[in-house]
């Protein structure tokens, strides 16, 4: 007699399952409610934000299957940014590299929507000429303004620009496209962000993440503008802070 075979279950139902399971323990470890999003991308490997009780997670799909001490780790880290699971967090992701999908940087911003030019400040511009200035323009990367971010209480903190090492793109905060902003403190934001093209991001003795190394900060003071675009920081980050973009 013929006998029916069992249907395998489908990735996505398999996917969908493995998620779940991590929402549980996630929430037996934070206490509150968790909606997880598995994905697949290739150089942010978790991101997190609370909404009100419920906590919502980004994360590649290496962590579906990852053991207690680390989902503990993952839960210290995202209640209150504790450095040792930072730690822990960062040695599981260089063992589970194999599991990131490989492109080329030039691939990687193909898929990318680069926007350099804004309605005060170009960027590529910017970027064209720093890099002519202090780089002999050997600073191969793109260059754009990042999305609006969703604010709906007033900031504390604003993070005016990101470099991907991945994908080598720079990302620059749309609050500084702004007619109040002087060109000298966007060049020098822009100027940071090119140095962490040339200083990698490394480990320090202590097993810890060190992102602004000595050599990097030299570096910077060697800016045409560096203590003016400082200055002036200081006195107008409370109106970068207020500042309302649009999307």
């Amino acid at each position: 007699m013929a006998r029916e075979q069992p249907i395998a279950p489908e990735p996505n139902r398999l996917l969908k399952v493995w998620r779940r399971v991590l929402e549980r323990r996630l929430r037996t470890r934070l206490r509150a409610p968790v909606a997880v999003e598995v994905h697949d991308n290739t150089h942010t490997m978790l991101t997190f934000q609370r909404h009100r009780a419920l906590w919502r997670l980004r994360l590649h799909h290496m962590f579906l299957a990852a053991p207690d001490e680390i989902i503990q780790a993952l839960a210290d880290f995202v209640r209150n940014g504790d450095a040792e699971a930072s730690v822990l967090l960062d040695k599981f992701i260089e063992r589970n590299k194999a599991y990131i999908r490989r492109m080329s940087p030039a691939q990687m911003r193909k898929r990318m929507r680069l926007e350099p030019v804004g309605q005060h400040h170009d960027l590529g511009r910017i970027f064209e000429r720093l890099n002519g200035r202090y780089f002999r323009g050997r600073i191969d990367a793109a260059i754009t303004y990042g999305p609006a971010p969703r604010v709906v209480r007033p900031r504390k903190s604003i993070k005016m620009g990101s470099y991907s090492a991945d994908s080598r793109v720079i990302r620059i905060h749309p609050a500084l496209d702004q007619p109040m902003v002087p060109r000298y403190f966007v060049e020098w934001i822009v100027f940071h962000e090119m140095l962490h093209h040339v200083y990698r991001t490394r480990r320090g003795e202590d097993g810890r993440r060190c992102i602004h190394p000595p050599e990097f900060l030299e570096h910077e003071r060697r800016f045409h503008d560096y203590s003016r675009a400082q200055a002036w920081e200081m006195e107008n980050l409370d109106l970068l802070l207020r500042a309302r973009v649009s999307a």
